[in-house]
């Protein structure tokens, strides 16, 4: 009969934990979506946009007329900075719907956090390497999670709450009220969300109302129901300045970026009461290459020795089994 030590066993749980989020997330990415492969990388074209990739996420708690609708969001970055700012990594955000739901009455807004939370995904493994030998490293273009992970349970509830309970006046913008309300430095429980102090930081708010349809042109549909329709929400902009390396080009590509919806009820609406959810979306790949478009030789040598986690130092030392 086999036996492990202890030691052994704490050291071969992250192995079987990082699995275990990996099936139990609500986050997905290409591998799940069916993203086409150039040069062993993910890459996913829509109309004329190439993401690295994309995350897509359920919208979860909505009423029983907006079930199915997910959001998504694809990441492409300019080849070079080309100012003092830096690299630009433009992040498109995607409302998905089912085909056989109706959306000419929708309206809600979306708020985007543009400043990604303190806490990470847990970091699923992949095999690498060190020199000559070959370990499990964390993979972070490949974490995935849901927003409480991230984010305390406290802090979306206080958001949520106060995004559905706020009066939307029919005769005003829904999205301008509920801008000024979330501007407000009292988000007691929301220390670490992504500002200074109890705000929560930069973010852009845009209206559900009246969305572009975007044309499928192309061999990528990021959705899993590839009936569903796709709209644009908006595109956020952000900037790194030393994004010649691997760990600081990731950080900027794969962040994680909450997305506060807001649908409001009324007469004329798709739904009859107010809900507000809170979604966590960022890319999601798991490619063998760099996802930098660059593709340059140092940016390769930085993966061979990036500050990635080596969850499998435990092969190098031995593991000891009793028999």
């Amino acid at each position: 009969m086999l036996h492990l030590k202890t030691s052994t066993f704490a050291l071969l749980l992250p192995l079987f934990l990082s699995a275990i989020f990996a099936e139990n997330s609500n986050l997905i990415g290409c591998n799940k979506v069916g993203c086409p492969t150039v040069n062993a990388n993910h890459r996913c074209k829509i109309e004329d946009i190439t993401h690295i990739g994309v995350g897509v996420a359920p919208i979860p708690n909505v009423p029983s007329a907006l079930e199915g609708f997910s959001l998504v969001k694809g990441v492409n970055a300019t080849l070079s900075g080309n100012d003092e700012r830096g690299r630009a990594f433009n992040s498109l955000y995607y409302l998905a719907t089912p085909e056989d739901k109706e959306t000419n009455g929708l309206t809600g807004c979306a708020v985007i956090f543009n400043d990604p939370p303190f806490k990470k995904f847990e970091y699923p493994m992949k095999e690498g390497k060190i020199g000559d030998i070959i370990v499990n490293m964390t993979d972070s273009r490949a974490a995935t999670g849901v927003c409480s992970d991230v984010v305390e349970q406290g802090c979306i509830d206080s958001i949520t709450q106060r995004a559905a309970d706020l009066k939307y006046d029919a005769n005003k913008n829904a999205c301008e009220i509920l801008e000024r309300e979330l501007k407000k430095d009292s988000f007691d429980r929301c220390a670490g969300f992504g500002g200074q102090g109890h705000s929560l930081g930069q973010f852009t708010v845009k209206s559900l109302g009246d969305l572009n349809a975007v044309r499928n042109s192309s061999d990528c549909w990021p959705v899993q129901r590839k009936s569903d329709r796709l709209m644009k929400i908006t595109e956020v902009t952000s900037y790194g300045n030393n994004t010649d390396t691997y760990d600081a080009y990731t950080e900027q590509a794969y962040k994680i970026s909450p997305v506060l919806t807001v649908f409001v009820g009324g007469d004329d609406s798709l739904v009859d009461h107010t809900s507000s959810q809170m979604t966590c979306l960022k890319v999601v790949t798991a490619e063998e290459g760099i996802d930098d478009p660059n593709r340059s030789g140092n940016l390769a040598a930085t993966l061979q020795r990036s500050g990635l986690v080596v969850a499998s130092i435990a092969a190098l030392v031995g593991i000891y089994i009793v028999l």
